[in-house]
């Protein structure tokens, strides 16, 4: 019994350590697509993302299946991580926040979705509920590098609006005589 409080309580001393540093034994920046075991499930532009299924994560004695990594120009910036039991969410949330005090931030975007939000040095822990769906996600951010990703992201949505597009002018009138309607 007294060993494996000592294991619980140093993965906990771990992980608050390693948030600093990175997720766990996975130091932010890392070249994911050169490290051991991480295997690339998908990719967009300068984004990809990855799984290592060799590993097994851990979090307050709770085992999480889906953990999704992220990277931006190759650097690890995110882990993305899918909760699939409201008490599982009210377990990891007590954690975080005895762990890392009361959040920061807390942002509904709609009447059915939470988003819970603390900040760790150079990283950001996020919390989403969205009780219409059941969906239930937790995410952590290397913010010196999920900022760019958030920006670029930004201006590639904005991009599309400032180019011409062609008009059918007989449709166009149409569409404007629906609007009056």
């Amino acid at each position: 019994m007294t060993v494996m409080f000592v294991i619980i309580f140093s993965f906990s001393q771990l992980f608050a350590a390693d948030l600093r540093q990175g997720f766990l034994e996975t130091p932010w920046q890392t070249d994911l697509s050169a490290s051991e075991g991480f295997l690339k499930i998908e990719e967009k532009g300068d984004l990809s993302y990855y799984v290592n299924p060799a590993v097994k994560y851990v979090i307050n004695d709770i085992q999480i299946p889906k953990v999704v990594f992220g990277a931006y120009k190759n650097k690890f910036f995110a882990v993305y991580i899918a909760i699939e039991d409201y008490d599982v969410y009210m377990d990891i949330k007590r954690y975080i926040t005895q762990k890392y005090g009361k959040s920061k931030d807390k942002m509904r975007f709609n009447p059915d979705q939470t988003i819970t939000v603390w900040k760790h040095h150079e990283a950001k822990i996020k919390l989403k509920l969205n009780q219409e769906t059941g969906k239930i996600k937790l995410a952590f951010y290397y913010t010196p590098l999920s900022e760019k990703v958030n920006l670029e992201q930004q201006e590639e949505m904005e991009a599309p609006a400032s180019r011409s597009i062609k008009v059918d002018k007989e449709r166009a009138v149409q569409a404007l005589d629906l609007m009056r309607f």
